[in-house]
């Protein structure tokens, strides 16, 4: 059988790390893989390049699987400062994003930063820093593959 070619196979390795990025399960599912593949006569640092991860994580992965199963790799409780937009409002906003602002009645051709605060601010209730939604805006089109939008223009 011959090799396989995916076309523009960095920017679809990108966007499944973002996909397993944003998913609790996703990333569990991935650390099980990773240390089903050390189970299998492979060296963590065989698999950490495969995954794009550093060797002494998938190391602690192994550790954790055997101190206390599947359990063990799932993601701790983050501390720091909560997010402003519950999950809820974020799966909300994304096919907003998504579409151009006319579909949210402005009149503008793109998202830029102060738009979304505005928007934000207005549908969500959420006050979120000009940066904090250029950033957000960075994030998106990271993941959906297309270029940023975050001029300073209204």
């Amino acid at each position: 059988m011959h090799r396989l070619q995916l076309p523009d196979s960095e920017s679809l390795r990108a966007t499944l790390s973002a996909y397993v990025k944003r998913s609790r399960e996703l990333r569990l599912v991935h650390r099980l893989h990773a240390v089903l593949l050390v189970s299998l006569g492979r060296s963590c640092y065989e698999v950490a390049r495969w995954f794009g991860q550093d060797p002494r994580s998938v190391e602690r992965w192994v550790h954790a699987f055997v101190d206390a199963g599947a359990p063990g790799l799932r993601d701790h409780d983050r501390c720091g400062r909560p997010a402003r937009l519950s999950r809820q409002q974020r799966l909300q906003l994304e096919p907003e994003l998504e579409a151009a602002p006319a579909a949210c009645g402005y009149a503008h051709p793109c998202w830029s930063g102060k738009l979304l605060v505005r928007h934000l601010e207005s549908h969500y209730g959420v006050t979120l820093s000009l940066r904090g939604c250029q950033r957000l805006l960075k994030n998106q089109a990271r993941i959906h593959g297309h270029a940023a939008r975050s001029s300073t223009q209204p």
